[in-house]
């Protein structure tokens, strides 16, 4: 079966945030389907062939793709010392290539959803990371708005959730999953959306992400490139 490619025309429009309520800020989902449910994965990709891929589009849209410096290898023992756990090598890759996006340059994009996400450096995916349990005591016995996908554990934040992407984060993330549940896959990604907040299983990993992100920003550069 061919791999479906979401048209621009098939796609609700973002709305942008309102920085009075800046909660109201929420990524659509395709006109009357609700979000995707079952996507057919393409070929997983490197992160240096996306990034190829990705400052291709941006050039054919007049403009440059601008990435931080990769971060150190002693930045990383940091975090990972924080965290308790190994980060995924895949994600490690990617921040020892660039350390995060310009703060409205979208490099990630959600599959079906016209919400560009910013690449977060590893200092402001350890900010949400903290941030995250710091506040999780609020939610004691937080229950999802819809029946959560069986791939992720219960509850409103997890140890291993580790948010790699945003867009006003942590209005809306892109997170690795490293504590997935006995049905789900380490390093699997999940999205965090806020108000009412709810957790949604994306993909199976980071690389299964890239060729769906790269789908999904080639496909409406006018929404999702375009300053």
């Amino acid at each position: 079966m061919a791999r479906r490619v979401y048209r621009s025309s098939e796609l609700a429009h973002f709305t942008r945030c309102n920085p009075e309520y800046p909660c109201r800020c929420r990524a659509r989902p395709i006109r009357g389907h609700g979000a995707p449910t079952a996507l057919i994965q393409p070929m997983p990709m490197d992160f240096p062939a996306y990034l190829t891929e990705l400052a291709a589009l941006y050039a054919a849209n007049d403009q440059a793709l601008q990435l931080a410096p990769g971060v150190s290898e002693d930045a990383l023992a940091d975090a990972e010392r924080e965290l308790g756990f190994t980060i995924c090598p895949l994600l490690k890759s990617a921040w020892r290539r660039a350390n995060g996006s310009e703060d409205a340059q979208t490099v990630f994009a959600r599959p079906g959803y016209l919400t560009g996400y910013r690449f977060l450096s590893l200092q402001q995916a350890m900010q949400q990371w903290r941030g995250m349990h710091r506040r999780a005591p609020q939610y004691d016995g937080y229950e999802d708005p819809r029946p959560r996908d069986v791939r992720l554990q219960s509850g409103w934040a997890q140890q291993g959730w580790l948010p790699f992407a945003g867009f006003h984060a942590p209005i809306l993330m892109l997170i690795l999953d490293h504590s997935p549940s006995a049905h789900g896959r380490p390093g699997q990604i999940i999205s965090f959306t806020h108000d009412p907040d709810a957790m949604d299983h994306v993909c199976d990993g980071f690389a299964a992400l890239l060729p769906l992100s790269l789908t999904q920003i080639a496909d409406a550069p006018e929404d999702l490139l375009l300053e």
